[in-house]
């Protein structure tokens, strides 16, 4: 009994970090009604600057190329003063956040949010790679650590430290908020901001303060947990997944339920840990992972109302959408400008125009789910990965021929389309992605992780590709990738392309429309709203499925990392980057954005730009949330485009006109 006791203590110190990171999380939607996804990475990125000022006396800033330092000491500085410098920065950088990327933000979906934030995680992410380095780094106590005995067990006494810090937190937050005028205030700001605003209350300050003392939160939480953990750029940016996991419990607005909720999943987690080697009959891998995030999933989807509704004096906008008129001209055209492509380029471009249309076809379920009917998902890359290992099993055991193969290995992804999109039907915008996120990572600990399935470390290998007996594969003696490979890729991006230009105009893609437009007046029309987001949840798995398949065939290798969590993150930001509600939007994704795709591989090849990749994939994320919601795609068209348009009567039918851009907001959100 003494030994299960140990492992929940221990868990006191996730658990904290957990509780603090989602109290930051409560203040921030209070303040801005914005669910940060990138409030992990500033946790991490103040626990960088917490670790140059104590061990070199350097002050770290946000950016490369310009020095990105400055040195405040010759040595570094004692823990007192480096946490105090830290937390001011911390504070700033709070404030220049919300003055130039949330301010603007107020009247915007809650997409358009949720991309924002993901921009601005990649952003941080990856300037903490390109500075810093991906080795984990350490630090010395902040708090006591002698060892305590409690029961005949002999714990850190950090985690009761920590603990307590985040119940004391907790407490002050709750008073404030409660009883005092500032507290009532931003109560009144989130619940009617016109109201608000006609007794004298200003919004936006309100908002500033509130954002400034969450960024201070998170900054708390990054330099704490460093000499507890270690810190590197990956693993805090997941401390958001049960983070948000603990906020969403607590319906973003109770400060008890968050510190409750937050330790009590990291002491769960550190149980499991212990339960693995009492019970020989439990998976092995991943399970300590994968448990809090299924816990949260189910609760939410059987107890979760969703988010309370801000009252907020803005009329959003949903991206708009394109309306394609003549899909198989289109894709006629699309596959002999690609096959030409093809024969000219040679070697590592090949190959690079390859992953482009297999990102293609990635972004296109992203499409058909998030433009089309306006469910955010993060879990596009766990229904790939899933459909390319189901490949591997099935290629190498029953000799199935190429396109039965990749089918079937698409269908598998379908159930968990399914599966994923269950909550759905209670949920929307953040609460979904928050889920789907969730389910994602739990995903990738249990199945993908586990060797029998994802082949470990080494991967697992792929058979060749065989159509009516010919090897189609992109394997070729000296490394060249065939052309035969890369016209099949074409094809099957163009008939997926069909499908979802043609769903678009079809009594199913009106519906999706519907549906996403207002679902209360949808289901008044006599629109089944559950049976719809099914639909689309199963599709979209579908064709992630299928760009799964073309992946594994192009890579001929394939191991878990290729499907990490941030991988369909990266996904979110290129494709609403392009513009989430168009096919040409997926097109411009894939070829221009995509990090192996032609664009990019062509300026690494030329200028070494490959590894900045994420750092201007969240910048124009980011950049394009605040300044072109709708994206690339639906930008003005050039000058030539515009000329093209206008010359187009002169050797063919005119063009019909787009439809009207769909305005009507989601009641719900």
């Amino acid at each position: 009994m003494s030994s299960y006791l140990l492992f929940l203590l221990l868990g006191l110190g996730s658990g904290a970090v957990y509780a603090m990171l989602a109290l930051g999380l409560v203040l921030k939607h209070r303040a801005a009604g914005v669910v940060d996804f990138g409030h992990g990475a500033v946790a991490m990125f103040i626990a960088y600057v917490y670790l140059g000022l104590r061990q070199d006396g350097l002050l770290q800033f946000p950016w490369i190329g310009i020095p990105h330092e400055i040195r405040v000491s010759d040595s570094g500085l004692a823990a007192a003063p480096a946490i105090a410098l830290a937390l001011v920065y911390a504070m700033a950088l709070g404030l220049v956040m919300y003055v130039a990327i949330y301010r603007p933000l107020r009247g915007a979906t809650p997409l358009t949010r949720v991309c924002a934030s993901v921009g601005t995680m990649l952003f941080l992410q990856a300037i903490a790679v390109l500075n810093f380095g991906t080795t984990a780094k350490s630090t010395p106590a902040i708090l006591p650590s002698s060892p305590l005995s409690i029961a005949g067990i002999t714990v850190p006494v950090d985690r009761l430290w920590f603990a307590g810090i985040v119940v004391v937190l907790a407490a002050v937050l709750a008073f404030v908020y409660r009883f005092t005028r500032f507290g009532l205030a931003t109560r009144a700001a989130a619940e009617n901001e016109d109201g608000a605003a006609l007794v004298g209350l200003s919004a936006d300050r309100i908002a500033l303060v509130n954002w400034v003392l969450a960024t201070l939160l998170a900054g708390i939480a990054g330099i704490l947990i460093a000499p507890i953990s270690t810190v590197d750029p990956s693993s805090y940016t997941l401390f958001i997944v049960p983070a948000l996991g603990v906020a969403l419990l607590a319906r973003f607005r109770s400060f008890a339920v968050v510190a409750v909720a937050g330790l009590g999943l990291g002491m769960l987690q550190s149980e499991t840990t212990k339960l693995l080697s009492v019970f020989e009959w439990l998976p092995r891998q991943g399970l300590s992972e994968a448990i809090p995030f299924l816990l949260i999933v189910v609760t939410m989807t059987v107890f979760s109302r969703g988010l309370g509704a801000r009252g907020e004096v803005a009329t959003v906008h949903n991206p708009s959408l394109g309306r394609p008129t003549r899909p198989f001209p289109t894709a006629l055209a699309c596959f002999a400008v690609g096959v030409l492509v093809l024969l000219a380029l040679q070697g590592s471009l090949r190959a690079a125009f390859i992953a482009s249309l297999v990102s293609i076809c990635l972004c296109l379920s992203l499409v058909v789910l998030t433009g089309y009917v306006g469910q955010v998902s993060l879990a596009q890359s766990s229904f790939a990965g899933l459909s390319a290992f189901t490949l591997t099993h099935l290629g190498g055991l029953s000799g199935l021929p190429f396109p039965v193969v990749l089918v079937l290995a698409a269908l598998v992804a379908v159930p968990l389309g399914l599966l994923v999109g269950l909550p759905a039907l209670r949920m929307c915008g953040v609460n979904l992605a928050v889920v789907t996120l969730a389910a994602a990572f739990a995903l990738d600990a249990v199945l993908f992780n586990n060797e029998a399935f994802g082949g470990g470390l080494g991967g697992r290998a792929v058979p060749s590709p065989e159509l009516f007996g010919l090897d189609v594969g992109i394997a070729q003696g000296g490394g060249q990738p065939r052309v035969i490979f890369g016209v099949v890729v074409l094809a099957v991006v163009c008939l997926v392309g069909i499908l979802v230009a043609r769903l678009r105009t079809a009594p199913a893609g009106r519906m999706l429309i519907a549906v996403r437009s207002n679902e209360r007046a949808a289901a008044a029309a006599g629109i089944d709203v559950a049976r719809t987001k099914l639909f689309a949840f199963g599709l979209s798995a579908f064709i992630a499925g299928l760009a799964g398949g073309l992946f594994a065939y192009q890579q001929q290798t394939i191991s878990p990392p290729s499907f990490a969590v941030f991988t369909s993150l990266g996904l979110l930001a290129i494709t609403y980057v392009a513009g989430v509600g168009r096919i040409a939007g997926a097109v411009v994704a894939g070829v221009l954005l995509s990090g192996t795709g032609l664009l990019v591989s062509a300026l690494d090849k030329a200028v070494g730009v490959g590894e900045y990749q994420l750092l201007i994939a969240g910048v124009l994320l980011t950049l394009t949330a605040i300044k072109q919601p709708d994206g690339i795609a639906a930008s003005p068209p050039g000058p030539l485009v515009a000329l093209g348009r206008r010359l187009a009567p002169m050797w063919g039918r005119p063009r019909a006109r787009p439809a009207p851009l769909d305005t009507i907001t989601d009641a719900r959100t």
